[in-house]
């Protein structure tokens, strides 16, 4: 019997709703659960579209501060935590997830550790060539006892920041992270929803609260891409041995640190992770 593995989302009625149902419809024919985790209203709009997946409700959400009832970071690790699998996901919820190799990579990688991956953008589903997005990541799968390693926090899906913060909890915590290098997820090109200004924000008032730069270096949105991409080991859709000398020499050495005699955290390099709010 094939272990089960959830994936959560949170389908957006503001989207094409074409273009969700085909990513849906892809993680399914992979052999994926699919959950989707909105407001009430938005269920109701979303529902007659969606009839094979599951709709979870939140009571909470962060229309007061960005104008849109976008869902807590946390409320999906909430539902995803009372799932019935081993290993889950979150994916957001226009990408396409289009080789069948993944799910036997998850079952076996994905025990004890977390996997991520970016986006290649196309222009229409179909195509095979397009760009694959550097500056961000779309989907995650992870061991369910991965959800215990992230504090409290205020990140949501659908907005900047979620996805780095994502990754720096568990890695910070000493969970392996591991990246897929294969393109494999593809998203339609289209505008960007948000604001540099937004961005900022999440980033320096969000994400920072939790990842304290060391040093002006280390205070930018560049300098954590690099330190993410540094501490992944890489995995590939096809050979099990790939880049296997690089994966054996991604060993952090995490320490543990006392600051002002209150505050326990770790350090890597030059980014120091504390558990607050």
């Amino acid at each position: 019997m094939i272990q089960k593995m959830t994936i959560a989302t949170s389908l957006a009625p503001g989207k094409e709703i074409d273009i969700q149902r085909e990513a849906v419809s892809s993680w399914k024919k992979i052999g994926f659960t699919v959950i989707s985790v909105n407001c009430e209203e938005e269920i109701t709009i979303l529902k007659p579209h969606f009839p094979t997946i599951e709709f979870v409700r939140v009571f909470k959400d962060a229309r007061k501060q960005y104008g849109k009832p976008y869902v807590y970071f946390d409320d999906i690790m909430t539902v995803l935590l009372k799932q019935d699998c081993k290993v889950c996901g979150i994916v957001n919820s226009d990408i396409q997830l289009v080789k069948a190799e993944l799910y036997s990579l998850l079952l076996k990688e994905a025990v004890g550790s977390l996997i991520y991956g970016s986006r290649m953008d196309v222009e229409k589903l179909t195509s095979t060539r397009g760009e694959v997005v550097q500056e961000g990541f779309d989907y995650f799968f992870f061991d369910k006892s991965v959800i215990a390693t992230y504090p409290p926090s205020a990140f949501c899906l659908g907005l900047p920041c979620w996805d780095y913060w994502a990754i720096l909890a568990p890695l910070f915590s000493g969970i392996p992270v591991k990246k897929v290098m294969t393109p494999h997820a593809y998203h339609i090109k289209h505008k960007v929803n948000w604001n540099n200004e937004i961005s900022n924000q999440l980033f320096h008032y969000l994400l920072l609260r939790h990842v304290r730069p060391l040093s002006i270096e280390a205070s930018s949105p560049y300098y954590i891409l690099k330190f993410i991409e540094r501490y992944s080991k890489k995995l590939t859709l096809y050979d099990e041995n790939y880049d296997k000398e690089t994966r054996q020499k991604l060993v952090s050495q995490i320490k543990e640190v006392i600051i002002k005699g209150e505050i326990q955290g770790r350090i890597i390099d030059k980014l120091l992770f504390f558990r607050t709010m």
